[in-house]
């Protein structure tokens, strides 16, 4: 399976750059092609410029300075995001890849007036990330990070697309045992990807 990593987070030594190369290692090691981004490490520009919007939906040219992007995603047969939350969001670089990658006749397809997806070639997605609040503080405030990472990705994906969420709630309160506990969680489900 041919599977697409994209990973936003800026320090080398941290916690998600350690989650980053487990993801990679592990998808690796059980035979599958991996295509590797990382966001910081390749300058990617996460601003929507005013050009970028004025033609976000003309279809024969929205795509022109992401090309090589999207062309990652729709060779992809599934998608692994790792990054942290912050401020209970994605990090501003993922979320401005969304917004420039996910276009429409790319992520979606707009046919009189119904909406259907567009990676219908993903038929897998998974998120690992930590947070650096508990669980029930981002429960009690909706936790957009998870729906993000679920209802939208799926919405936009496979009708019949796998979707896992591997968190790590209250990250600034962990200790070495319970990284490495969920760091056993995350190589499982990616063996079973």
């Amino acid at each position: 399976m041919k599977v697409h990593v994209i990973y936003a987070h800026p320090l080398e030594d941290s916690f998600n750059a350690a989650l980053h190369t487990l993801c990679v290692s592990t998808l690796q090691a059980a035979g599958h092609e991996v295509d590797d981004l990382d966001l910081y490490r390749e300058g990617f520009d996460p601003v929507l410029s005013a050009q970028d919007r004025i033609e976000y939906h003309d279809t024969a040219i929205n795509q022109r300075r992401v090309a090589g992007y999207v062309r990652r995603l729709q060779s992809a047969d599934a998608l692994v995001l790792c990054h942290p939350v912050w401020n209970f969001g994605w990090p501003a670089i993922l979320k401005g890849y969304l917004d420039r990658v996910f276009l429409p006749d790319v992520s979606f397809r707009l046919v009189d007036g119904k909406l259907s997806p567009g990676f219908t070639n993903i038929r897998k997605v998974m998120t690992v990330t930590t947070y650096g609040s508990p669980r029930h503080r981002a429960f009690i405030l909706g936790d957009p990070p998870r729906k993000n990472g679920t209802r939208f990705l799926r919405a936009v994906m496979n009708r019949r697309v796998g979707v896992d969420y591997l968190a790590l709630y209250n990250m600034n309160n962990t200790t070495p045992a319970s990284r490495e506990a969920f760091k056993t969680r995350v190589a499982k489900a990616l063996r079973r990807l």
